[in-house]
Order: C-alpha cells, then sequence, then structure tokens
C-alpha cells in the first residue's frame, strides 16, 4: 500500500500538489477577509444613515452647496457678467431725445432730480450718473439731472439800505443774481439805494418805491442802484482776475470788486448747450490790474471758451 502511494505522488508531482493547496488556502482566506470588511462597511453606513442628525445635517450640506452652485449660475446670467458698453453722453441733450438714444442702447434713464440753471435750455439733461463712457451692464438705469421747464417762483426781499456784499448775500440765499450796479449820487457809499426786478406776474419793471413785493423766476437777476459816496477819490476799484472761473463765477467776482459784466462772447470751440454751461473765461477786458483802478460800476467785457 505504501508503495502504490508513492507511486501515486511521484506522478502528480507532490510539491506542485502542495504549493496548489498553500495558494487555494491563502486566496479564501482573502476573499472571505474582503468579503467580511465590505459586510462591515455597508453595516457602518447602514448604522451612520440611520441617525436622523446624521442624516439631516448631510441633507443640509447638499442643500446648501445646491443653493451656491444655483445663485452663481443665477447671477451670471442675470448680471450678464463680462457684458457692459459705455454709457452714451446725455448731457444738454432733450430729454426726450436722451430717452430715444437710451432705447437704442438697451439703457433706461430716470429723471431723478430738477434744477434750475439760467444759462441752458430748459427741459435739457444738466448732469447723469453713471458719467457718460463709464461701461454699464445692458438695462442698466441711468439716473438724470434735468433742467426745469417751468423754474420755481420766488419772492424778492426787500435789501435797500444793505451794503452791497449784503445783498448779495441775502439776494443769492433766496436764488437770485445781481445782474447790474448802477451807481448815483449818494452819500451812502456802496449801499443799495434802490433795486429794479421784472415781476413775471405783472410782466413789467417793479422798483422798490412802490407798494409791491416782486416775484421773479428763480435763478432771475434783478439792477440795483448803489451809493457812490461824495469821495470822489474813493469812486474807484481793481479789476479782478476771472480767467478760468466759469461765467456764474466771473459774474461774483465782478461784483464783490463792485464791476459789472460786459459783452459775453463765446467762441468758435463753443457749439452745444451743454459746452455752454462748462464754458470757463479765456481772456477778459480789461485784464486785471494790480496798480490801474477803475470808477465803481465799470464793465469788464469776457470771451468764454471749451474747458479743458
Amino acid at each position: 500500500m505504501y508503495i502504490l502511494f508513492c507511486k501515486l505522488t511521484k506522478k502528480i508531482h507532490l510539491h506542485k500538489f502542495l504549493y496548489l493547496c498553500i495558494f487555494e488556502l491563502v486566496y479564501n482566506r482573502f476573499v472571505m477577509t474582503h468579503k467580511k470588511s465590505k459586510i462591515s462597511d455597508n453595516n457602518n453606513i447602514k448604522r451612520i444613515w440611520s441617525n436622523i442628525y446624521v442624516r439631516n445635517i448631510l441633507y443640509a450640506v447638499l442643500v446648501f452647496t445646491v443653493i451656491i452652485f444655483a445663485s452663481k449660475w443665477f447671477l451670471s446670467c442675470f448680471t450678464r457678467h463680462g457684458e457692459s458698453i459705455p454709457a452714451p453722453d446725455f448731457k444738454g441733450m432733450y430729454v426726450e431725445d436722451a430717452r430715444r438714444l437710451a432705447d437704442s442702447n438697451n439703457i433706461r434713464i430716470e429723471i431723478s432730480d430738477s434744477l434750475f440753471v439760467s444759462t441752458a435750455p430748459s427741459g435739457t439733461v444738466l448732469e447723469q450718473h453713471p458719467k457718460a463712457d463709464v461701461h454699464v451692464k445692458k438695462n442698466r438705469m441711468v439716473y438724470v439731472t434735468v433742467n426745469c421747464i417751468t423754474p420755481k417762483k420766488v419772492e424778492v426781499p426787500n435789501v435797500v439800505g444793505y451794503s452791497l456784499r449784503q445783498a448779495a448775500a441775502v439776494l443769492g440765499s433766496k436764488g437770485i443774481k445781481i445782474g447790474k450796479i448802477t451807481y448815483r449820487q449818494d452819500i451812502a457809499m456802496n449801499n443799495v439805494i434802490g433795486q429794479i426786478s421784472k415781476d413775471v406776474q405783472l410782466k413789467r419793471f417793479v422798483t422798490n418805491e412802490e407798494d409791491i413785493i416782486p416775484v421773479v423766476f428763480l435763478g432771475d437777476e434783478i439792477e440795483l442802484l448803489v451809493g457812490l459816496g461824495n469821495n470822489p477819490d474813493e469812486c474807484y476799484t481793481y479789476v479782478p482776475n476771472v480767467v478760468g472761473k466759469n461765467i456764474s463765477e466771473a459774474k461774483s467776482l465782478l461784483i464783490e470788486s463792485y464791476l459789472n459784466t460786459g459783452k459775453i462772447v463765446y467762441d468758435s470751440t463753443i457749439k452745444t448747450a451743454e459746452e455752454k454751461l462748462n464754458a470757463v473765461v479765456k481772456t477778459q477786458y480789461p485784464s486785471e490790474s494790480g496798480t490801474t483802478r477803475y470808477p465803481l460800476g465799470d464793465k469788464v467785457d469776457i470771451t468764454l471758451t471749451i474747458k479743458k
């Protein structure tokens, strides 16, 4: 019997048989271990998922993540990220023309305020926000300030007896300007002795001697009669430098120096109402005088140009 077993083992190569047995043992061990690990992992996942608090936290994280990505996508579509155009220049245009230009550029405009500027045509755009050429998205709202079509009416205060500078301050607080200073012989030097206003209701000039409170449009000018004094040596003044100032600033400086604004000329660079509004004094005559004196109430002619 022993001899037969030996013969059989020789035929099937015992060492190969032993290798196969060892391999089968190791393989079965590995597979069983992997299956047990997988079953254990599945059990752990099921046990974690069965916890309502953990499940709610995971749901919350998932919902929050979806909201974040959805918000980014929505904002990108709504704001048209990267799509912009330069805002047109509406300044100086009538409102209806500005609306048509805005529509053609897929932009909307809205009147945010109205002012009265006597040097600009009624119903035109004075300012805009955002400014011209600033890149904006389509359908963006551009807010504009428009010159009043019908300016506000104000009563003219009586400034007789005030000094010229005090009168200018009181009238300025009411939105009224001094258009002309006329000097008359009077003991009260540089004091207002009379005033003349064009009443918008009576449609005629009204003086302070009448028992009437004149009504003018906001920004209108009135004429003041000012005392010349009794000392001829004091009836002179110096011409200030108004070059580089706008028309309003130039007039104020001349009045502070007891002078009148003479001829106002706009040079060839100015072609639109907006350019007139932004123009500055290019030259003046007579020029600034540090030593030469001129009679009170003299006129200074100015030429305006485009602001550079």
